[in-house]
């Protein structure tokens, strides 16, 4: 008689041989390149680079099996919000500008060192807007850079774009909930200045969220048509509900009405559309059936810690906030959210 996980092993196996397979599409280019630079140092960068992605290799095969086959609580995922302050004004926005100070450069290096040694591996920056944050003569570049040298396997960032897209993180997720008229009706008017910074910008690798809400859910098709039909360059768009972190407003929908919208978006899959939520993180999304406050993720501020993020539990019930739902999905061993996760870590 097999072992209980014994099917869950099998899967996790063949994930993981998927997740090898798409590291190593990803770094392939980059060895064949370092043909170009002279022998020693290529000699000493391909050691270097095969340390690296074996050592990954080894983490995440030991990460898969304690965490997707023994349902074990593993860390992962580390959020630093660096600062509050935003150049913009969204509505049903209330978690920016509030007052707080910005994290310190000493606070935020004891932070992303403690999170490394508790486990946590994949890193991302947000705020308010990252990439206003200061400290004396450090900025946003310095956090990144020292990040990647404590040794955070993938470095994100997330911004509103209005300020560039120039940075080192891998990669760069940029809010955009329509075309002009609905992305002015959450944002205000900067939907050229953003999609500027995006088609101009010389980041390899950049990706949407469109946050869903009352105003913004009729946008959709359209939005990532004009992003299929003009080739935006972006590698594809994360669907967010809007998220009532202050109480239900005018902007929120319920669970009723978020489901047509997620059919909508099931549909915009099958269509080929370029859409990066999978399809069992979409249905997950419309039964509310996932578990909240996933040990996976941590957000840290000014302020302290937090289990995935800076809201209350009250909040969690209406939570719209697809990418924790994602990690749930993945822990199921749903085929779809594990493919997808190759695509932006």
């Amino acid at each position: 008689m097999p072992e209980p996980c014994a099917g869950r092993g099998r899967v996790a196996s063949r994930a993981l041989s998927t997740a090898t397979g798409s590291i190593i599409r990803i770094v392939s280019p980059l060895a064949k390149s370092r043909l170009l630079i002279p022998k020693d140092e290529a000699r000493e960068d391909i050691h270097r680079f095969r340390r690296t992605l074996w050592g990954r290799l080894r983490f995440y095969a030991a990460f898969v099996w304690r965490f997707v086959v023994l349902q074990r609580p593993e860390p992962l995922i580390y959020g630093v919000a660096v600062t509050d302050r935003c150049n913009l004004a969204c509505r049903g926005c209330h978690v920016s500008n509030t007052g707080r100070p910005d994290m310190t450069w000493d606070q935020l290096v004891t932070a992303m060192q403690d999170a490394w040694s508790r486990g946590f591996r994949e890193l991302y920056f947000s705020g308010g807007e990252p990439m206003l944050w200061r400290d004396v003569d450090h900025t946003l570049k310095d956090a990144v850079a020292e990040a990647k040298r404590i040794g955070f396997f993938h470095v994100h960032v997330y911004t509103n774009g209005l300020l560039g897209l120039e940075t080192s993180a891998d990669l760069v997720w940029v809010s955009m909930d329509g075309l002009p008229g609905t992305f002015d009706m959450r944002r205000g008017n900067h939907f050229h200045q953003v999609e500027h910074a995006v088609r101009t910008g010389s980041h390899p690798k950049v990706a949407v969220i469109y946050v869903i809400d009352r105003n913004t859910a009729e946008g959709v098709e359209p939005f990532l048509q004009w992003v299929d039909e003009t080739k935006f360059p972006i590698i594809g768009v994360m669907f967010y509900f809007h998220t009532p972190y202050y109480g239900r407003d005018e902007l929120f929908l319920t669970a009723e009405e978020r489901a047509p919208i997620v059919n909508r978006l099931l549909d915009c899959i099958r269509a080929g559309l370029p859409i990066l939520n999978s399809r069992a993180g979409l249905l997950a999304l419309k039964s509310g059936d996932w578990p909240r406050r996933p040990p996976i993720a941590r957000v840290v501020d000014v302020d302290g810690e937090s289990v995935c993020c800076r809201a209350s539990d009250e909040v969690c019930t209406d939570c719209g906030y697809a990418a924790c739902i994602e990690l749930t999905e993945f822990q199921r061993l749903r085929l779809s959210a594990l493919l997808g996760m190759t695509r932006y870590w």
